[in-house]
């Protein structure tokens, strides 16, 4: 077996160190070491990265043969969104979020206290995604202007000023990241590296690439959201997918402890094997459960258009909500060419089948959401926060009114 070189960086005095535990004031600053070209990786590693990486290609190609590709991108972006604004505290429902996203779509001035939650995680995603298929490296540059979307601050001023921690919340800080000079020059050799040839697998590559940019935290804020984002657009620039259609955010919210602890271990051994094995891991099975999402959600499909005309409005709009489950009048108006009159006829033929409901029971304005589908989103063991998950199953066992906008 090949034994990994320690990957063990530098610590520097807190001059400040109120409000840390004892042991991270006595512990230091950390700085990771420059990202080596020679990575020898065991061949296990090698194995699991290969796994993750066929796993992709499977969902990618499963994905082309939906009938509505756009709108599971929209989707996936959509909930990447919500974990992203949940892990800046800001709590909002996977429904929510989906009728943020629609109304934002249509220039729309209502639900501004929704709009907002998601909207800078979108407009980053989008950027990021432009930019990639433009043939730009996911670089320092648009790394900075990714996060200067999603904070709102000017992209040439974003560079961290103070010591930064890594964790916080109910389990406190686990890491104190050290500010400096060497934040510049350090975010300038991660961009060639992540650009050059290393001689390792895609996946591999991506999981140390993932793992150094966490660690430099070099933003003052929004670091996790960065890391996330780097990601999907590396996988897209690395051609693992085509498109954003890998929640990756999802399996994040659901092993965000072990995740801490894998980062953690990294920096106090100096082993990446073990990183990349795990981040390997998940990328591998968030692939196998989004790609059964996508088969469960194309039977779905056949079966709520059973007996329509496929060339049939009803049946266009059975199949954008399958991949995307939130609709009104005018986004059915647009998309499809018909009045306001008719748009309200298929809502109402479509609400009598079940595949529509309206969401908090509008007279006018009304929005309507596809039950069946936003169950498979939010309830899919695999591809959904385990918290969300298990506060989703406690309201199912105790019904809620419409107004508190809980899944179920």
């Amino acid at each position: 077996m090949v034994e990994p070189d320690p990957y063990l960086g530098q610590w520097m005095p807190i001059l400040d160190s109120s409000g840390l535990p004892q042991g991270l004031r006595d512990e230091g600053a950390y700085i990771p070491p420059p990202l080596r070209q020679n990575l020898v990786l065991p061949p296990a590693t090698y194995r699991l990265a290969a796994q993750a990486e066929h796993a992709l290609g499977r969902l990618d190609e499963a994905a082309r043969r939906l009938a509505s590709l756009d709108g599971l991108i929209r989707s996936t972006q959509v909930r990447d969104a919500q974990s992203s604004a949940g892990l800046s505290g800001v709590r909002v429902s996977l429904r929510q979020a989906l009728v943020a996203n629609l109304l934002a779509g249509q220039d729309s001035t209502k639900r501004p206290d929704l709009v907002d939650k998601v909207a800078p995680y979108m407009r980053a995603y989008g950027h990021g995604l432009r930019r990639v298929r433009e043939g730009a490296r996911v670089d320092a540059a648009l790394i900075r202007q990714l996060s200067a979307i999603m904070t709102g601050r000017d992209p040439a001023d974003v560079l961290r000023t103070e010591h930064g921690c890594l964790g916080g919340g109910r389990t406190g800080p686990y890491l104190v990241t050290a500010m400096g000079p060497h934040l510049a020059s350090s975010m300038e050799q991660w961009s060639d590296w992540v650009a050059g040839d290393t001689g390792q697998p895609r996946i591999a590559h991506l999981a140390v690439a993932h793992y150094h940019l966490e660690v430099l935290q070099p933003f003052p804020t929004a670091n996790g959201h960065v890391a996330r984002v780097f990601s999907m657009l590396e996988m897209v620039r690395q051609e693992l997918l085509r498109d954003q259609i890998l929640p990756l955010s999802c399996w994040l919210d659901d092993e965000f402890d072990e995740y801490r602890r894998q980062i953690r271990a990294v920096v106090d051994t100096g082993r990446l094997d073990r990183w990349v094995d795990f981040f390997a891991k998940a990328i591998h099975g968030q692939a196998l459960a989004q790609l059964e999402l996508v088969h469960r959600l194309a039977a779905l499909a056949g079966k709520l258009s059973k007996g329509m005309s496929p060339s049939g409005t009803a049946a266009k709009v059975v199949a954008d909500v399958v991949a995307f489950p939130v609709i009104n009048h005018l986004e059915i108006e647009r998309r499809y060419g018909v009045s306001a009159k008719y748009a309200t006829d298929v809502t109402r033929r479509l609400g009598k089948l079940g595949v529509l409901s309206n969401w908090e029971s509008r007279r006018y304005g009304k929005i309507f959401y596809c039950k069946p589908v936003l169950k498979l989103l939010s309830l899919n063991k695999n591809t959904t926060a385990r918290v969300r998950r298990d506060s989703l199953s406690a309201s199912a066992a105790s019904p809620t009114t419409e107004s508190k906008d809980t899944e179920r």
